[in-house]
């Protein structure tokens, strides 16, 4: 799997660009502007050849492309950087969005579907048509709707409306569902990090960013998942490790402060207190005379 650093090492973005703007085609007939929706371009296996220069676009309607071989790439003015694309992705991007997605050192093979009208600009407010990449698998999801819009009647016409309809809202929930549930696993695996390394203490920022989530959201779907506010559950985390060396090592409590990354010992013990109710001399005096100071 290529890096995404070395694809932009080798792209180049022409200084002063001016993207080029995409206009929407003409040949719009009433029973579009009747449905609302307009499929507007359809491309079956189209090829093209792979390129490494960004060529800044923007389009006047929607478009999803699904790269079907190969390796791809993608561009967008918002992110300022290139992303990977691989065979079963595709590029969905929105009018007036800036952006540009080729093949990477091969060509790129899509079937895609340009469309636009009210019903797309409905899909796009409630977010269920992003830019960007989303997963759609290696089948070829958008065959079915393409072979049915060549056909010019009024009834093919409709019926290929709902199937664009049907389908984006299918891959809206897959790829949601997908992301929450890496999500968690992106949670998951920040917890086992800090409980296999209790020494290290990590900022609420540090945190964020290690799931690639804002503060905020980071904060919200951390309390979900483990009923605790991240520095709560850090602290949880020192805490159980500090009771253990309190109890199986002669060290002093600002050695132990020290090793679990609080800045003093009345910070520690503080903390250590609200977490487990003693003071760490009184904790220790009550596992020597009691065995059990938990209870």
């Amino acid at each position: 799997m290529y890096k995404n650093t070395i694809i932009n090492a080798k792209m180049k973005l022409p200084e002063n660009y001016r993207a080029r703007k995409i206009p929407v085609p003409r040949g719009i007939r009433k029973i579009h502007e009747d449905y609302g929706l307009w499929i507007c371009k359809i491309f079956l296996k189209l090829s093209f050849p792979g390129r490494n220069e960004i060529h800044p676009r923007s389009f006047d309607f929607y478009c999803i492309s699904h790269l079907l071989e190969g390796h791809g790439w993608y561009w967008s003015r918002k992110r300022a950087s290139i992303t990977p694309v691989e065979a079963g992705q595709a590029v969905v991007s929105t009018p007036g969005s800036v952006q540009f997605y080729s093949g990477y050192n091969d060509s790129y093979v899509e079937d895609s579907i340009c469309f636009s009208g009210p019903v797309a600009d409905m899909l796009y407010k409630t977010g269920i048509i992003k830019n960007g990449i989303i997963d759609v698998g290696l089948n070829r999801r958008l065959m079915p709707i393409i072979n049915v819009a060549s056909d010019p009647s009024s009834d093919s016409q409709i019926k290929a409306n709902s199937m664009l309809i049907s389908l984006l809202t299918e891959l809206y929930l897959e790829n949601r569902k997908n992301k929450n549930s890496s999500l968690l696993s992106k949670i998951d695996e920040l917890l086992g990090k800090m409980t296999s390394n209790p020494e290290n203490s990590w900022s609420i920022k540090e945190m964020a960013e290690y799931c690639n989530l804002s503060v905020n959201h980071f904060r919200r779907i951390f309390y979900k998942q483990t009923g605790l506010k991240p520095k709560e559950y850090q602290d949880t985390i020192k805490i159980e490790h500090a009771k253990m060396l309190i109890c199986s090592s002669e060290n002093p409590i600002s050695s132990i402060a020290e090793a679990l990354g609080y800045s003093d010992q009345y910070h520690f013990s503080r903390r250590f207190k609200d977490v487990t109710g003693f003071s760490p001399s009184k904790f220790k005096a009550e596992f020597f005379r009691t065995g059990n100071p938990w209870k």
